[in-house]
């Protein structure tokens, strides 16, 4: 499958692995958004610290302009 036209780089397995535990300890917190209308939100009111895309978003055109 080629690459989304969205993904600029490939991410390590480290930092996946740092993504993914930086996600669970978030979730005890409640304060995860999800979905691109939320995290669409967060950044523009610039509350967002971290914001994790798929890289299998259908179609891509949804987080084109992040």
């Amino acid at each position: 499958m080629p690459k989304p036209s969205f993904v600029e780089w490939e991410p390590t397995e480290e930092l996946q692995k740092k993504a993914l535990e930086a996600l669970e300890i978030a979730k005890d917190t409640g304060r995860i958004k999800k979905g691109i209308n939320e995290a669409t939100k967060s950044i523009e009111r610039g509350v967002a610290r971290l914001v994790i895309v798929a890289e299998d978003v259908e179609p891509p055109e949804i987080i084109m302009y992040l």
